[in-house]
């Protein structure tokens, strides 16, 4: 058996699925730059799918877990489930870096999008292959045991710029407004900062190596600041 079969079959007893049509998770497998150079269709498409399918199975899953969570709540843990660095870390869990066929340097073991955009590429064929069923079976074992350890009480800092924002709308404020400050380092590593305004005034600055990433830092310690 190739390393590549290995990778494959170590793959489906991971995900708990064996494919009837190879096919699909040859394409789901299957980065643009392989596609261009040695022929077949991408996993994009897949990945599409993928993305609507894993939130709809997730919502489902915590509808069951959490029967009395409010809609925020539900919304909030969704998120951090379904977010890029924790995606990234389950397609890492189960090896799926090493079946993904990438071509011209690029390694899925070093981007975490990349690992995040192939696991939904393989959950859209699953789909295809063995139907809802089959995959809310996978999304559970996958994500039941994080659903299992989120904490309800740090799910406000999971998604910090949606919560500042219930925040304000609820006490009738304006939006929060978030303004770049500065940014530092080489075009390679870039660090941004940004500061947010609550309520008028200047509450926090944040920073981070994306625009999102130093919000999403900024909000954070806004509500830090309210609650204390």
């Amino acid at each position: 058996m190739t390393d590549r079969e290995t990778a494959l079959a170590a793959l489906q007893d991971a995900i708990g699925h064996r494919f009837r049509r190879r096919e699909l998770l040859e394409e789901a497998l299957r980065h643009s730059s392989a596609a261009h150079e040695r022929g077949g269709a991408s996993y994009e498409r897949l990945e599409f799918l993928g993305d609507a399918a894993l939130s709809h199975a997730v919502a489902g899953l915590l509808f069951g877990f959490w029967p009395e969570a409010q809609e925020g709540e539900l919304t909030r843990a969704r998120a951090a489930l379904v977010r890029e660095r924790t995606l990234a870390a389950v397609a890492e869990q189960i090896g799926l870096q090493h079946a993904f066929e990438v071509s011209g340097g690029l390694s899925p073991a070093t981007s975490t999008s990349l690992l995040a955009d192939s696991l939904e590429a393989v959950l859209g064929a699953l789909l295809l292959d063995g139907g809802w069923r089959a995959l809310r079976s996978t999304v559970k074992r996958l994500f039941g045991p994080l659903l299992a350890e989120l904490d309800p009480l740090q799910l406000p800092y999971e998604e910090p710029k949606s919560t500042l924002q219930e925040l304000a709308q609820r006490g009738g404020k304006p939006l929060p407004a978030y303004e770049e400050i500065e940014v530092r380092g080489p075009a390679h590593h870039r660090v941004y900062v940004f500061e947010v305004s609550f309520d008028g005034r200047a509450l926090a600055r944040g920073e981070g190596n994306s625009k999102r990433a130093a919000q999403q830092d900024a909000a954070r310690k806004a509500l830090e600041r309210l609650e204390e």
